[in-house]
């Protein structure tokens, strides 16, 4: 069953952990499992359900901090945040108070009263709770960590719903990165945070377009993991490609000074190799049945023609300097 829920196989976790349950004595740590398990099902009733029989069969007549953690998330998970949020903190008090020096668990804490304090939407408080989560996983377990990522996603999302673009940009370049490079790199969190980036911070004109240009390196990075690991042959990875192609087109206009051009025409033609990777990968999506992603060929044939467009325009451009250059003395 553990095996499973590492491999992501939660409803076949559910399974063994339910002939468990029925073949032994109850026991606090299967009812847990249950939990947890049906917690990452989203079946959050249900789990709510198993930890109070944990904690009965534990035989607590109080909730101790694993308990409170526990049913915390769960009430969280079903927006009851007025109930989960007191029972989170207690758990967060309790730990540092019985354990003072288990930093990664205590991260683990703040980072969920962080994500219920922003679903509460009370930001300024969430950014408090990912801050520190950030700071305890960074100085445990370090900052390659899938933990430390997911701490600085939340901190990220906090900042931009308590209105700190630039500090949310900083943190959003930090999670990209630490998702590019790890090992186990997947093509949803990278379309996520592209359009946090495209969409909540650059598009509705908090940020300049050019901030963009900051992700052409770890964006290079991802694209070159997954080749590696053969990420790069589907439709996902053709969707997350023309979503990396449209940021890097954004901070890729041929306008500016000519160190800008040329910086320009290099992100531009990085995008061009990602849109001739994407389309076929899309098309070959959407002529298998498996999704219907015509609406995203028609913008990868449309951000191919800007392509066109803007080359045309450096290559006057490129043109008019090398005639100026002739005629000087």
């Amino acid at each position: 069953a553990t095996l499973r829920c590492k491999q992501a196989r939660q409803p076949e976790a559910a399974v063994l952990l339910e002939e468990v349950a029925k073949r032994t004595p109850p026991h606090p740590a299967t009812l847990v499992n249950l939990g947890t398990v049906y917690n990452m099902m989203r079946e959050h009733e249900k789990a709510q359900e198993y930890f109070e029989a944990a904690m009965e069969v534990a035989g607590h007549d109080e909730p101790q901090k694993d308990d409170l953690w526990n049913m915390g998330i769960a009430k969280k998970n079903l927006k009851q945040y007025d109930e989960a949020l007191p029972m989170l903190l207690k758990a967060l008090e309790g730990w540092k108070q019985d354990e003072p020096h288990d930093d990664v668990t205590i991260a683990k804490l703040h980072d969920t009263v962080g994500s219920c304090y922003d679903l509460m939407g009370r930001a300024e408080e969430a950014v408090e709770q990912f801050s520190q989560a950030r700071m305890l996983f960074g100085r445990s377990i370090g900052a390659e960590s899938p933990l430390y990522g997911s701490a600085c996603e939340g901190l990220t999302k906090a900042l931009m719903h308590a209105g700190r673009y630039e500090e949310a940009f900083d943190r959003l370049e930090e999670t990209f990165l630490n998702n590019a490079d790890k090992d186990a790199i997947h093509p949803t969190p990278l379309f996520e945070l592209l359009g946090y980036a495209l969409e909540d911070i650059v598009g509705p004109g908090h940020l300049p377009a050019e901030t963009l240009g900051r992700l052409e390196g770890p964006i290079e990075i991802a694209v070159k993991n997954m080749i590696h690991r053969g990420l790069d042959q589907d439709g996902n990875a053709g969707v997350v490609f023309e979503r990396m192609a449209q940021l890097l087109l954004r901070c890729g206009m041929a306008q500016g000074d000519d160190y800008q051009q040329q910086v320009a025409a290099r992100r531009r033609q990085f995008a061009r190799y990602l849109l001739e990777r994407a389309g076929p990968l899309i098309d070959a999506t959407t002529r298998s049945g498996e999704a219907d992603l015509t609406h995203i060929s028609a913008i990868v044939n449309m951000e191919l023609q800007i392509l066109d467009a803007q080359d045309a325009l450096y290559r006057k451009v490129l043109g008019s300097s090398v005639g100026a250059q002739q005629v000087l003395p």
